[in-house]
């Protein structure tokens, strides 16, 4: 079960922990964001909030971090 506020960070495979439904979910909006792209829907760029298919649903926000600025 996922938890306010919980962090994974993402790098070559699925961060542990992380359910494959939400990781299929982010995958499409993940790839956008790691090539630097942005969506001109969201409020800030860098950013994407996806709503998990699952019926109980909960809400992921990605943000891109830039390298060195961690």
């Amino acid at each position: 079960m996922h938890k306010v506020g919980q962090v994974f960070t993402v790098e070559h495979r699925t961060p542990e922990g992380m359910c494959l439904g939400a990781w299929n979910a982010i995958a499409p909006y993940l790839t956008t964001l790691l090539c630097g792209g942005n969506f001109p829907w969201e409020k800030e760029e860098g950013v994407a909030t996806i709503h998990c298919p699952d019926p109980k649903g909960i809400t992921l926000e990605l943000r891109r971090i830039e390298k060195g600025s961690e």
